[in-house]
């Protein structure tokens, strides 16, 4: 289903929160949902229907929302009808960040990751350990209580006054230098050197005094999902490095490992 063909059986249910529909742009890329557009210059719309396999996205980030509208962008309205799980953003300002070396918004980007909360309390999240445990054969290393957004797209970051991080649909508590170790994947993929994305990433203080161990690991994990999608053209999960790192899977572990093991992924965990 094309997303304007989902916009015509969810129009009525959007137009109860939006009144009458008098403009409508599309997303052309990111934003996984059957719907994904800005109607009426207000509001940013994500809808999926509810057979979808992935709709529990789309819940998660309802109620993720209250704890991140300080870094993301605030949920004004949610319906869960007609077969659609539909949500309000506000729609913000800005561009979908530049993460080239040089970038003026590097700075911006870590200042938004060091202000992500600890995980919320009682609320059902992915959790890192569970998440990556087919990945690495020590996940426990990746276990916190710090809540993290993992899928760093620069489509997922827009830049005004200053970035905020949009979405929220796979947020998962964990180590709280799991972020930083997943930006710096992007970097590697944007053009830096594994010397320089750690060094935009120790911006971050987490990621500054992570221990060597556990960053290491994640960096092998990283790897075997990178590699993974080169071998099989796998859909590359959230969080799970970039598809323009498909054909260099010891990049990503170089770039975010501490200490770098002489095989990149043990070939026996990966999957």
């Amino acid at each position: 289903m094309t997303r304007q063909a989902g916009w015509e059986e969810a129009k009525a249910v959007i137009e109860e929160f939006t009144g009458p529909v008098r403009d409508v742009r599309f997303a052309s890329a990111g934003f996984n949902a059957d719907i994904a557009a800005i109607v009426n210059h207000r509001y940013f719309v994500k809808g999926l229907r509810r057979e979808h396999p992935q709709a529990w996205t789309q819940l998660r980030e309802k109620d993720i929302n209250p704890y991140v509208r300080h870094v993301s962008a605030p949920v004004e309205w949610h319906a869960d009808k007609n077969g659609w799980i539909i949500l309000g953003f506000t729609c913000l300002p800005g561009r979908h960040a530049d993460y080239r070396p040089g970038s003026p918004d590097l700075p911006l980007i870590a200042q938004v990751i060091g202000r992500i909360p600890p995980a919320p309390a009682g609320l059902d999240l992915k959790r890192a350990e569970l998440r990556w445990s087919a990945y690495s054969p020590q996940p426990d290393l990746f276990a916190g209580d710090h809540l993290s957004h993992t899928d760093w797209s620069p489509g997922n970051v827009l830049i005004d006054d200053g970035a905020r991080l949009v979405d929220w649909a796979w947020p998962t508590r964990g180590a709280a230098w799991i972020d930083p170790a997943c930006w710096v994947v992007w970097l590697i993929a944007s053009g830096h050197n594994p010397a320089q994305a750690q060094a935009q990433a120790a911006r971050i203080p987490a990621f500054a005094r992570a221990p060597e161990q556990a960053v290491t690991a994640f960096a092998a994990a990283q790897a075997a999902i990178v590699g993974r999608h080169r071998r099989t053209r796998a859909p590359r999960p959230p969080g799970g490095g970039s598809s323009r790192l498909a054909q260099a899977p010891d990049k990503v572990l170089k770039g975010t490992a501490r200490n770098v093991p002489a095989s990149p992924v043990n070939q026996a965990h990966a999957p």
